[in-house]
C-alpha cells in the first residue's frame, strides 16, 4: 500500500465523526457473523439480522402492546417487538443481540414481530472464550 493512501485513510479516520466510524465497525462486524444487513431487508423477508440495542420501551396502550426493541448494526434499525411481555431479561440499551423473523414495515420503519433472539456476549463478531 503506498504510503499516501496509507495517510489518507489513517487521516480519513482520525477526522471522521464516531458515529460513522462506530457504524462502519458495526456494519463490517455484523456482516462477518453472517447476518443481513438491516439496509437490505425487505417487506415479508425472513432474515437474521444482528446489532446493538439502542433502545427499549415497554409499556400498555395504544402504542406500546409489549416490549420493543430498537437494533442497530450500521446500516439501519429495525423495531423488534415482543407481543404480550413485559420485560425480557437481557434485553438492555447497549446489549448485542441476533434476531431472526419476518420483516415487516410499521409507519414507515422496519419492524420484526416476535422473533427468536440470541444475546450476544461483547461486539458482533468479537469471540470471548470461543463465543460469540
Amino acid at each position: 500500500m503506498p504510503v499516501t493512501r496509507m495517510f489518507r485513510g489513517l487521516s480519513a479516520r482520525l477526522t471522521a465523526p464516531l458515529e460513522s466510524l462506530d457504524a462502519v465497525d458495526l456494519a463490517g462486524a455484523v456482516q462477518g457473523i453472517g447476518c443481513s444487513p438491516v439496509e437490505d431487508a425487505r417487506r415479508g423477508q425472513m432474515v437474521t439480522l444482528a446489532g446493538r440495542v439502542r433502545t427499549v420501551l415497554s409499556g400498555g396502550g395504544e402504542r406500546f402492546l409489549g416490549v420493543t426493541a430498537e437494533v442497530y448494526d450500521g446500516t439501519g434499525a429495525v423495531d423488534v417487538c415482543w407481543l404480550g411481555r413485559g420485560s425480557i431479561p437481557g434485553i438492555d440499551t447497549g446489549r448485542f443481540v441476533k434476531v431472526t423473523g419476518r420483516i415487516g414495515v410499521r409507519s414507515g420503519q422496519k419492524v420484526m414481530f416476535n422473533p427468536r433472539y440470541e444475546l450476544l456476549s461483547g461486539q458482533p463478531g468479537a469471540t470471548r472464550g470461543g463465543e460469540v
